[in-house]
């Protein structure tokens, strides 16, 4: 499916953290990634919000498109760089983001949902819309740190789950690590539960 979500008006959602990181669902069968300090938040589809926040006029959200990718991957790859939750994993997951992206990116619609300010990317979500798989929000809701605060990551987080569930999925996923961000501010919101997960280590693709 292919929608426009954006220019959608003035919306507060409130002052906390917007970078939500999730792992990956590429992964190596031969993978050395932690298998603690994880957790898997469950949003059941239909206690979505079903309207669309609103934000002022020169901010838009909706999917990207090819011209996009460049700054799309600036903003995703900032984001686990500069959060310390993730480093001693970065090494393994940064590669799987990165293929998980570049395959997104060969399809005529792109699985990728953008916040533009003007011309600029601000914001990133990767995610993977089939009903049967383990983790939905392979990158999760990434913003500039410069944009934080102020709410987009919130939004983002909603209409990327919103994009999910509009593909039949009766719940959507997102995995993350315990300390991060997104685990204490984002992922809580428009009613996620979370509890304790191992990744496996034989897993070859969470995904699928």
């Amino acid at each position: 499916m292919g929608f426009l979500l954006g220019n959608i008006g003035c919306y507060n959602l409130g002052d906390f953290h917007d970078h939500a990181c999730f792992v990956s669902n590429f992964a190596s069968p031969y993978s050395s990634m932690k298998l603690v300090g994880w957790l898997r938040f469950t949003w059941e589809s239909k206690m979505l919000p079903s309207a669309s926040y609103l934000i002022t006029e020169e901010y838009s959200i909706r999917r990207a498109t090819k011209h996009e990718k460049k700054q799309a991957w600036q903003v995703i790859n900032s984001c686990f760089l500069l959060d310390t939750c993730w480093n001693d994993v970065l090494n393994e997951l940064l590669p799987r983001i990165r293929h998980e992206f570049e395959e997104k990116f060969s399809h005529r619609e792109i699985d990728c949902l953008v916040i533009t300010h003007g011309n600029r990317t601000i914001g990133a979500s990767l995610i993977k819309p089939s009903a049967e798989i383990s983790n939905h929000l392979l990158s999760g809701p990434c913003i500039s740190s410069e944009y934080r605060n102020r709410g987009f990551g919130a939004l983002l987080l909603k209409e990327s789950l919103l994009v999910v569930a509009k593909q039949g999925a009766p719940k959507v996923f997102g995995v993350t690590r315990s300390t991060s961000p997104a685990a204490k501010f984002v992922y809580p919101k428009f009613g996620g539960t979370s509890e304790s997960y191992e990744m496996p280590m034989d897993d070859v693709a969470l995904a699928h």
